[in-house]
């Protein structure tokens, strides 16, 4: 019987994307990044229960995992394979198409020389998001239902991958690959950087967004920086 689905538009030559079954049990047996996309906490069953909280990442091996709701997991990533990566694996590079660049239509324009690709997008089904999961501050007071989708991108060393906000979703990003890190500005200036968030392999970091209970989510200027040959999962939580 099958305990996942394959999901090839978040795989490479060396990355294996699955989505589990929900309350299919699981079995790890190598090191795996698992994606906890849910509105609801991963408990695991092991000598001293740990729990992964809805979404956030985490690295495991030689555990069984069983969810009620489909998790994401990734093996078998292979540092050595990143040179390059976009342009062998046949994504879209995203100056080649402006509907794809990050913060388009607010601000100056996403620079379309960047070293940025995107993979194809992957639909996930519905999340349900409690108030308190749908943004750093949230005015809602009821829980949302909202369409899941996913991307990877990648982006070579010191690769500056553009200030924007503008983003009528809630998304957040998990490495998959290399260290880079998300930043936060007052304005569309790099001298204005007020924050820096570091991403390594197997983290999620938090929504930085506000949400104003009806739909709309306010983002702060913000972008990735790439400090070494980057891959990363975006997250998209987009209103029904």
């Amino acid at each position: 019987m099958a305990t996942t689905e394959r999901l090839p538009d978040l795989s490479t030559d060396t990355l294996r994307a699955v989505r589990t079954l929900p309350d299919e049990a699981v079995p790890l047996h190598r090191e795996t990044l698992l994606v906890n996309p849910s509105g609801h906490p991963l408990v695991l069953d092991t000598d001293v229960p740990a729990t992964v909280p809805p979404m956030t990442s985490v690295l495991l091996n030689r555990v069984t995992v069983r969810h009620s709701e489909p998790l994401l997991l990734f093996t078998g990533w292979d540092e050595k394979a990143q040179p390059d990566l976009g342009r062998r694996e046949g994504w879209t590079r995203v100056g080649d198409d402006h509907t794809t660049a990050a913060g388009a239509g607010d601000g100056a324009p996403f620079p379309p020389h960047t070293p940025l690709w995107r993979s194809p997008i992957t639909q996930l089904g519905f999340v349900t998001l409690p108030p308190g999961l749908l943004g750093a501050t949230s005015a809602a007071r009821t829980p949302a239902s909202l369409r899941l989708q996913a991307n990877l991108w990648f982006a070579p060393a010191g690769t500056d991958c553009h200030i924007h906000r503008r983003h009528p979703f809630l998304e957040v990003h998990t490495q998959v690959a290399g260290h880079g890190r998300m930043q936060k500005f007052h304005a569309q200036d790099e001298a204005t950087r007020y924050q820096d968030v570091p991403v390594e392999p197997g983290t999620t970091h938090p929504p930085f967004c506000a949400y104003d209970g009806a739909g709309t989510w306010r983002y702060p200027w913000h972008r990735y920086w790439a400090d070494t040959d980057c891959v990363w999962l975006a997250l998209e939580y987009h209103p029904r």
